[in-house]
C-alpha cells in the first residue's frame, strides 16, 4: 500500500521544514552532549563511551514514511511524534552501571518516558536486543549549562553495555545492511548470542562485586599501593575503594585530577591523603547532600575535600575542572553542607 498523496507532501514540507532548522538542531545536539558529559562527570561516573548524533534527513525521510500494520501512517503529525531527532548513546562497562546513569540525567532533564528493552523481552520470553531507552526533554525553567536556547527540545538517550553495544552494532549491519533476507540458522545464531552476552554482562557484575570485595579485605592490592608514599592516581583509587565499596567507580583521568586537587590543597603524600580520607564520616555526608544514588569515588572525594575546607578548597581548585560551572556547582553544595 502506498502512502496517501497529501500525506507524502506532509513529508514534504516536514523535511524541508527539518532541512531549514537543521542548523538549532545541530547546536541543540551539542549543548545537551556537553550537559550530558557534565552530568556524569559532575556525579563521577564511569563509561566507556558516548555517541550523539542529529539525524540525517534521509534517514528521517524513511522514519516517516512508516506505517501501522493497518497501513494508516504512524507518525501522522510528523515531526511532534519523533523523539529521536537527537539521539544520545552511552555505553558502559557494568549492567549495575546504568540505573545510576539513568538517574543522574533523569535529573538534568525532564523524562518523558522510559523503554526496559531487557524487561519487554523477559515478558516475551526471548532474547535479542537490550538497552534501555530514555526520552528527555530540555527544560524551560533552569536548563543545564549549554542548554538554555534549547528548552523543551527532546531527545532519546540509550543505555548499553559494552556487550549489549557490540550485539547490537553487529545485528544492525547484517540485518539492515545485507543483502535479501537473513537465513534462519543467522536468526538463530543471534539469539543463541544475545542469551550469552545476558549471561556474561551478569558474571562481569558478579566479577565486579567478587574484586571490590577482595580490595577491602587486603586480599588484592594495586601497583599503585605498592610504590612507597607516593600520592599517585592508582594508590588514590585503592583507597578509595576500600573506603566506598558500594559506589561505583571513577573514569581513570578522575582520580589524576583528584592528585590535582589534593596537592592543591598542600596534601602531597599518600600517607596525608589516606589519613584524611579515612576520617570521612561518608554516611553523614550523605545524608546532608542527600544523594539520589552513590556518587563515583572522586565526586565522593570531592564533595569530602569541600566539607573539610569550604570556601578555600572552592577557590584552589574551580580553575582545575574544564567545566565552567564549577565554582557555582561547589557553592550549592557548601550551601548544603553548612545548613
Amino acid at each position: 500500500m502506498e502512502l496517501l498523496p497529501t500525506h507524502s507532501m506532509r513529508i514534504n514540507d516536514w523535511l524541508g521544514d527539518y532541512a531549514m532548522n537543521l542548523g538549532r538542531y545541530q547546536g541543540a545536539e551539542e549543548g545537551i552532549h556537553g550537559a550530558v558529559l557534565a552530568r556524569l562527570a559532575d556525579d563521577g561516573l564511569n563509561y566507556h563511551h558516548i555517541q550523539h548524533r542529529v539525524k540525517a534527513i534521509d534517514s528521517l525521510g524513511k522514519k516517516l514514511e512508516r506505517r501501522t500494520e493497518d497501513g494508516a501512517p504512524r507518525y501522522i503529525n510528523g515531526l511532534n511524534d519523533i523523539d529521536d531527532l537527537i539521539g544520545v548513546r552511552i555505553i558502559l562497562f557494568l549492567e549495575s552501571d546504568i540505573p545510576a546513569a539513568m538517574e543522574a540525567l533523569s535529573g538534568t532533564f525532564e523524562e518523558l518516558d522510559h523503554v526496559d528493552k531487557s524487561a519487554e523481552q523477559k515478558i516475551r520470553g526471548d532474547f535479542g536486543y537490550s538497552g534501555q531507552h530514555l526520552i528527555l526533554r530540555v527544560p524551560a525553567g533552569n536548563p543545564p549549562s549549554g542548554c538554555e536556547l534549547f528548552g523543551g527540545q527532546r531527545f532519546e538517550v540509550q543505555f548499553r553495555t559494552i556487550l549489549q553495544h557490540a550485539w547490537a552494532e553487529f545485528e544492525h549491519e547484517i540485518r539492515y545492511k545485507g543483502i535479501g533476507p537473513v537465513p534462519p540458522e543467522v536468526n538463530r545464531a543471534f539469539t543463541l548470542a544475545s542469551g550469552l552476552i545476558e549471561l556474561a554482562d551478569r558474571e562481569f557484575d558478579a566479577i565486579n562485586h567478587v574484586v571490590a570485595l577482595q580490595r577491602v579485605r587486603g586480599e588484592a592490592r594495586s601497583a599503585g599501593a605498592s610504590s612507597g608514599d607516593e600520592l599517585t592516581a592508582a594508590a588514590l583509587r585503592e583507597v578509595l575503594e576500600q573506603e566506598l565499596p558500594e559506589h561505583p567507580r571513577s573514569r581513570a583521568d578522575h582520580y589524576d585530577w583528584l592528585v590535582q586537587a589534593l596537592e592543591a590543597n598542600t596534601v602531597y603524600s599518600l600517607a596525608e591523603a589516606t589519613a584524611l580520607l579515612r576520617s570521612a564520616d561518608w554516611p553523614s555526608l550523605a545524608s546532608r547532600l542527600r544523594y539520589r544514588f552513590p556518587p563515583g569515588h572522586v565526586r565522593a572525594a570531592d564533595d569530602f575535600l569541600l566539607e573539610q575546607w569550604g570556601r578555600g578548597y572552592i577557590q584552589r581548585t574551580a580553575h582545575l575542572s574544564d567545566d565552567g560551572t564549577r565554582r557555582g556547582k561547589l557553592e550549592y553544595r557548601l550551601r548544603r553542607l553548612l545548613a
